[in-house]
């Protein structure tokens, strides 16, 4: 059974105060983003931005993968606006009143309006700017897609980006504790990737919520710590 990302009650009143002072916030610059060979065509496609052969990319991948992290480093190179797919409408309205916006990223735009996303490609591409999505699959495989979208953005380069492996889990946990001045054994990493989703974000929050209970608890983080502070979160 895998761990699922969710902060024990019990951990934050063990001490409240302190676990109030390491609130979580994204941070989206390309030296917080880990390459490996799950991600490293992604990586490159942004790189060569602005060199891109078409009006914009397409990154699929599961949730957590990194897809929206690396779009959104493409998004502050670019200074393009940028929206979830939920609030897609609001892109639109943006993108129509500032005609100064050339390119434009629709973060989950699987999960987006279609009509409205469809005239938002067109509206990127007669400004000669460039639309960047994220979704979980290619725009092909989408349910009931609309066929004018589905087919402007199939002419659109596709990258994929895979969940980590073992071996980068274990780089990328070993990093993150090391950044906090947390030293950890190689068998408690082992333990804890069997038992976490395979994700970047699942890493950080695991590392995150260990530090804290750590601390909060004035103890080593070893097996027996981690197992029960898992405990707490099934």
């Amino acid at each position: 059974m895998r761990v699922r990302l969710a902060m024990s009650p019990k951990i934050l009143q063990k001490n409240r105060q302190f676990t109030l002072k390491l609130p979580r916030r994204a941070a989206f610059g390309k030296e917080e983003f880990f390459v490996s060979s799950c991600n490293s065509r992604a990586v490159d496609w942004i790189d060569r931005w602005p060199k891109w052969p078409l009006h914009g990319l397409v990154i699929c991948g599961p949730p957590g993968s990194g897809k929206t992290h690396l779009s959104a480093v493409w998004q502050a190179r670019s200074n393009a606006a940028g929206f979830k797919g939920n609030e897609i409408l609001q892109g639109l309205e943006v993108l129509l009143n500032n005609e100064s916006l050339k390119s434009c990223f629709v973060d989950d735009a699987d999960c987006a309006d279609q009509e409205i996303l469809f005239h938002i490609f067109n509206c990127v591409v007669s400004r000669g700017g460039q639309l960047v999505v994220t979704a979980v699959e290619p725009p092909a495989r989408w349910a009931q897609g609309l066929p004018d979208l589905v087919s402007r953005l199939k002419t659109l380069p596709v990258t994929q980006i895979e969940r980590p492996n073992d071996e980068m889990l274990q780089v990328v946990l070993m990093k993150m504790f090391s950044d906090r001045q947390l030293t950890v054994s190689l068998d408690v990493l082992t333990y804890i990737i069997v038992r976490m989703d395979r994700s970047f974000d699942s890493a950080r929050y695991v590392v995150e919520t260990l530090d804290v209970a750590s601390l909060s608890y004035q103890r080593a983080i070893t097996i027996p710590f981690v197992r029960e502070v898992f405990k707490e979160w099934t």
